[in-house]
């Protein structure tokens, strides 16, 4: 027998404790069952004491329509009046079928006399009026269409005092003994009001409550008393050891060891944990180091970086993105992602084709420098929202080297005009739209007469000078967006005049002829010869074949003379 009970107080498994957490379950299995044992006392007392009125009720009505058959109406009004000094009687009246009380005025006393075609009830002297129920009353107007008795709780003021009361509704229905005096129209002359206390039936209740709660609370007593015993010592004691344990791990001390209660199951509980919290210092000291790391690269790096939550609040953001901006980092934030460079529209499109996979980097002008921007959206593997990110570099320096390249590639470094290459690919996308939309389009061939001369007689650094006096006034003569001045090799050049036919080529090639020769480079006078060709004109298909014509009127001018301007042959159309 000891060693039995020494066994049920070992408690080495988990199934033994539970076994005393049940005894807690029975007991509120108990309190369970008391509570539905005292409602339903409670429901019966109630329906007894319906029953019981009803009954009584229905004495009541049939002891008052043998009254009103013998014509004795004053004797009903009597009994109706004595029926309210009866003990939890709180009210007892006779009703019009609109809600009015009875005996009250002559209006019956009228009626009945009519039908009767005598004086038999003599009227009142004085007449009242007391409306009891209004006439649109859903309780009232039950009984009067079904006919039959309905009731219904409710509460009212007695000596001011708040009570609980039933009320009953009987018909008085019209039978064969009233058509005498009522007639046979109406099939309910009246309806019975009885209200009942519910204090006597209350204080039953409250009895059957009161016991039941006694009961329930030293069975519970005894029963919390015993479980807070068990549960305290072998299990909440070992719970509360882990959990003061897992709270100081969530504030960051990983040292926590628990203490060991036995072999079960929450002892188990225990060893794992005092592993888990091994294996997390270990990479929580591993991932410090690494953010060490990340966070020097990020803070140390020129380029921005800047990272929101899932909500699109600005997270993170590096000192580069401060410099970059020429913003504090508190403006960032408050301004939000899609405004970092005050460019919302830009952003969303940036972040939507990067999304799809479609773009990369975006350069914006911003502030006189050229940031280049990639921004993207981060998600999880379904889809869910993450934040955003954005990286921006200063590409300033590489747009600059770049532009400069682009212009050395293409721009004549001795005149600065447009080089051979750039009038190649001018020249072919002129001709092109010209052939399509039917544009006029001229080319102006020139050189410099006697360039030879100034070579062999003054040398080639005077020859440099006048071929940078002939391209500065060139240019000063030809309109800035329409024409373009190129350099087509040694002394030659070429204008592409847009929008402009053969006829006004001329015009602008003596301008250009006039000024050559107006000019003075040193001491010494230049003069040029200009050959003009246009595309309508000459009927030309292609770039090769404009400057093939502009040449050929070129060596005409120079056949005439030099110092002239001739046009290239008219096709005839």
């Amino acid at each position: 027998m000891r060693n039995r009970l020494s066994e049920l107080l070992a408690f080495n498994t988990i199934g033994a404790k539970l076994t005393t957490i049940i005894c807690a379950i029975i007991a509120c299995g108990f309190s369970v069952i008391i509570y539905f044992y005292a409602s339903q006392q409670e429901k019966n007392h109630l329906l007894q004491n319906e029953r019981a009125i009803n009954q009584v009720l229905g004495s009541v009505s049939e002891g008052l329509q043998t009254v009103m058959i013998t014509g004795s109406a004053s004797v009903a009004e009597l009994f109706a009046k004595r029926l309210l000094g009866v003990k939890d009687v709180e009210d007892f009246r006779i009703l019009r079928t609109n809600g009015l009380e009875a005996f009250l005025d002559n209006e019956t006393i009228m009626t009945v006399n009519a039908l009767r075609k005598d004086t038999d009830f003599t009227p009142r002297e004085t007449e009242s009026h007391n409306r009891i129920f209004a006439e649109e009353d859903p309780n009232f107007r039950q009984v009067l269409l079904t006919r039959q008795f309905t009731y219904f709780y409710g509460k009212q003021m007695v000596d001011g005092k708040e009570t609980e009361h039933l009320t009953f509704l009987l018909p008085i229905k019209n039978v064969k003994k009233c058509y005498r005096c009522h007639g046979k129209q109406r099939e309910v002359l009246g309806v019975l009001k009885f209200t009942s206390s519910l204090e006597g039936v209350r204080n039953s209740v409250r009895e059957t409550w009161i016991r039941a709660g006694v009961f329930l609370l030293l069975a519970l007593i005894a029963t919390l008393v015993v479980t807070a015993l068990v549960l305290k010592r072998y299990i909440v004691r070992p719970i509360e050891a882990v959990s003061n344990a897992m709270g100081k791990v969530s504030k960051g001390d990983l040292t926590q060891q628990v203490p060991i209660f036995g072999r079960d199951e929450l002892s188990m509980m225990a060893t794992s944990f005092n592993h888990m919290t091994q294996e997390l210092r270990s990479i929580y000291d591993g991932f410090n180091s690494e953010r060490n790391k990340l966070s020097t690269i990020i803070m140390g790096t020129d380029e921005g970086i800047v990272v929101t939550n899932d909500q699109g609040v600005i997270v993170l953001l590096n000192p580069s993105v401060e410099k970059l901006l020429s913003k504090h980092a508190e403006r960032i934030i408050s301004d939000g992602f899609l405004h970092l460079l005050d460019a919302p529209q830009r952003m969303e499109k940036l972040l939507e084709s990067n999304e799809a996979s479609l773009g990369g980097p975006e350069i914006f002008l911003y502030q006189a420098r050229f940031l280049a921007v990639y921004a993207t959206t981060i998600r999880r593997a379904n889809g869910q929202l993450l934040g955003r990110t954005a990286v921006i570099r200063d590409v300033t320096q590489e747009k600059r080297l770049e532009q400069k390249l682009r212009e050395l590639s293409s721009t004549d470094p001795l005149t600065n005009l447009a080089n051979r290459r750039a009038l190649d690919e001018t020249l072919a996308t002129e001709v092109a739209l010209a052939l399509e939309q039917g544009r006029a389009l001229s080319v102006l061939m020139f050189d410099v007469d006697h360039f030879k001369k100034f070579n062999d007689n003054y040398g080639h650094d005077q020859g440099d000078r006048v071929l940078r006096a002939f391209s500065d006034v060139t240019r000063e003569c030809v309109r800035d967006v329409l024409d373009t001045v190129c350099r087509y090799g040694g002394e030659e050049f070429v204008v592409i005049a847009r929008e402009t036919p053969q006829e006004g080529g001329l015009i602008l090639a003596e301008r250009i002829r006039a000024a050559i020769e107006a000019m003075e480079v040193d001491g010494l006078n230049v003069t040029t010869s200009i050959g003009v060709a246009g595309i309508r004109e000459t009927g030309a298909k292609t770039p090769a074949e404009m400057i093939e014509k502009a040449d050929a009127a070129l060596y005409k001018a120079k056949n005439a003379g030099r110092n002239k301007v001739m046009p290239a042959k008219v096709v005839a159309k």
